[in-house]
């Protein structure tokens, strides 16, 4: 119980909502409850480095 309020937390405030059933890739959903719009979203680690895919999250984040 205590890791859902935590993650619903996170999702809260950051708009995303994670899929932790995937192992290989960061995938999730971002949500702007203003525009009513729920955008899919995925990455690649294998692809990117950490910084690369820690700034790729801040953007989605901040926009």
């Amino acid at each position: 119980m205590k890791t859902q309020k935590t993650l619903s937390m996170y999702a809260s405030v950051t708009n995303i909502i994670p899929d932790f059933n995937e192992q290989s890739r960061i995938t999730g959903h971002i949500v702007d409850k203003d525009k009513k719009v729920v955008e899919k979203f995925e990455l690649s680690s294998q692809e990117m480095s950490d910084f690369d895919t820690c700034n790729a999250i801040w953007k989605m984040i901040v926009h």
